[in-house]
């Protein structure tokens, strides 16, 4: 008799833990998608990682958010992976996640104060085509030949290029100064470029060498021919009103900044201070 009860007690016991158990875990709701050992994602992250990333064509949008989703959690193990080897103790990790934190700070920053600034009005949005004719009413298609190099540490070397007639002509000077340089053909659309780099481009006679530094490299390319490419009026429209709301933005973050800049107290270690204007 006694043998029965204490095994009761024993099967009620393990079912009253398992209980409990089921009680203490986290099931997902809300805004909550996800539980990965006690940690929650949120839907918040999800559509943080899908802003962040380019949609596919033609996705199923419900196939993309759960392989998001996959990712996220791949990405927990590796974090934690990273935790239990002291990773995030170390001083680089705390400089690059002070670096992540300010971009990210000032990234938000920039969308808020895109919120108030006003459409354009159509005064201008047409003053804005009229100063720039070669992203709209003249925009062309280049076809160029360009010389990549490196350039020397030394950069007045480069002035024996000064005044090169030909890109046959710059190619026999690198030669002749040891610096090897790649041949290459591209195609460049003016109104995807700087706008003075596109006056520059528009006044020079086909077959001149500009020089375009590029990353690192030094490029000198030749127009070899050229081609209208028409803009639609919306469309013209349309990239106007976005680059006049752009130079809106930047205007007031710039004068954001100095305003800071005026009343901030700013000290430097020797060495490190700013680079004085050239007169």
């Amino acid at each position: 008799m006694q043998g029965r009860r204490l095994k009761a007690r024993t099967i009620v016991g393990a079912g009253l833990a398992a209980l409990l158990l089921a009680g203490c875990q986290k099931v997902p709701k809300g805004q909550v998608i996800a539980i990965v050992d006690g940690e929650e994602i949120s839907t918040q992250q999800l559509e943080a990682e899908l802003r962040a990333m380019p949609i596919p064509d033609g996705m199923d949008p419900t196939q993309l958010r759960k392989a998001v989703l996959q990712g996220l959690i791949d990405r927990h193990f590796r974090v934690e992976a990273a935790r239990e080897q002291g990773l995030d103790k170390t001083a680089e990790f705390a400089a690059l996640k002070k670096k992540g934190e300010e971009e990210l700070l000032a990234t938000l920053l920039g969308e808020k104060a895109s919120q108030t600034i006003l459409q354009p009005t159509d005064s201008d949005i047409r003053d804005y085509i009229d100063a720039n004719p070669l992203q709209f009413a003249r925009r062309q298609r280049l076809f160029m030949d360009q010389i990549a190099f490196t350039p020397p540490k030394d950069r007045s070397r480069l002035s024996a290029l000064d005044g090169a007639a030909s890109l046959d002509a710059v190619t026999a000077t690198l030669q002749a100064m040891g610096i090897a340089s790649e041949r290459a053909r591209a195609v460049i659309d003016t109104g995807q470029l700087p706008a003075d780099l596109a006056r520059e481009l528009d006044k020079t006679p086909d077959g001149k060498p500009v020089p375009m530094p590029q990353s690192g490299r030094m490029i000198f390319g030749a127009i070899s021919a050229r081609e209208p490419l028409p803009v639609a009026p919306d469309d013209a429209r349309l990239a106007a009103a976005r680059a006049v709301r752009a130079a809106t933005m930047l205007h007031e973050s710039d004068a954001q900044i100095a305003a800071a800049r005026a009343t901030a107290q700013i000290s430097y270690e020797p060495g490190y201070e700013p680079l004085k204007p050239a007169r």
